[in-house]
C-alpha cells in the first residue's frame, strides 16, 4: 500500500514522539526498536523508512524533546509582560506536575546523568538544544535589564533542573514538595521577581 508524504510524516512525528517519551521514562540505554515499533502498531522493517539506526532516532529525539522545550518557553510569554511571564515559566518548571511527568518534562532534567554516554551527534544535539534554552532566558533577562544576563541564565536554569533532578530523587514527597517551592521562592526572589511562597522559616 503507497501512503502520502503527509502519512509519512506524521509517522515519523509518532515514532519520535513516543521515542522522547520512552527515552524520559527509562533511558535511551532501554529503548528499544521492536518495542518501539510494536507500541505504535507499526513493523520494525518500517523504521528504516525514517531513519537509518537506533542512534539516530535517539540524536533526532533529542532535538524534538529541547524543541519542545523551546516553544514551551517561548508560550509562557505570550500575551504577558516579561516579568509575568518569566514567574509562570519558573512556576510551571519547578511544579510538582512536571516533577511528576518526567515523561513530558524537560530532558535536560530527565538525562542530565545520561547525556554524556548519548551518541556523539545526540550529545551535540542536547548541548546545542540546552544553550537555546539558556540563551532565551539570557533574552528576557537582558531585556528586564538584569545584570550580566548569560552568567545568570546559565545559574538560575542549572538550579531549575537539579532541582527536578534532586526531587524527583527523594522518597518524601513533603521534602520534595518544600524543596520544590524553597527553590521557586528564592529564584524569584533573586530576579526581583514577586514570590508568593513561604520559606519553613515563615511558615
Amino acid at each position: 500500500m503507497r501512503y502520502d508524504s503527509e502519512h509519512k510524516q506524521r509517522t515519523y512525528e509518532s515514532i519520535l514522539r513516543e521515542a522522547a517519551s520512552e527515552i524520559r521514562l527509562k533511558g535511551p540505554d532501554k529503548v528499544g526498536v521492536a518495542g518501539l515499533m510494536s507500541k505504535l502498531g507499526l513493523t520494525h522493517g518500517g523504521f528504516y523508512a525514517h531513519f537509518k539506526s537506533k542512534d539516530d532516532l535517539i540524536s533526532e529525539a533529542v532535538t524534538y524533546m529541547l524543541d519542545d522545550r523551546l516553544h514551551f518557553f517561548n508560550r509562557c510569554f505570550a500575551d504577558e509582560e516579561l516579568s509575568e511571564g518569566l514567574t509562570r515559566y519558573i512556576d510551571l518548571y519547578l511544579s510538582k506536575k512536571h516533577r511528576d511527568g518526567r515523561e513530558r518534562g524537560c530532558p535536560a532534567a530527565s538525562l542530565a546523568s545520561d547525556a554524556v554516554r548519548l551518541p556523539m551527534d545526540a550529545q551535540l544535539n542536547f548541548e546545542i538544544g540546552v544553550e537555546k534554552l539558556i540563551n532565551g532566558l539570557a533574552d528576557i533577562l537582558k531585556t528586564l535589564k538584569k545584570p550580566q544576563p548569560k552568567s545568570l541564565a546559565s545559574s538560575i536554569f542549572s538550579e531549575m533542573v537539579g532541582t527536578i533532578v534532586i526531587s524527583r530523587a527523594l522518597p518524601n514527597s513533603v521534602q520534595s514538595d518544600r524543596l520544590l517551592s524553597l527553590a521557586r521562592k528564592n529564584i524569584k526572589e533573586r530576579l526581583g521577581l514577586v514570590s508568593n511562597e513561604t520559606s519553613d522559616e515563615d511558615a
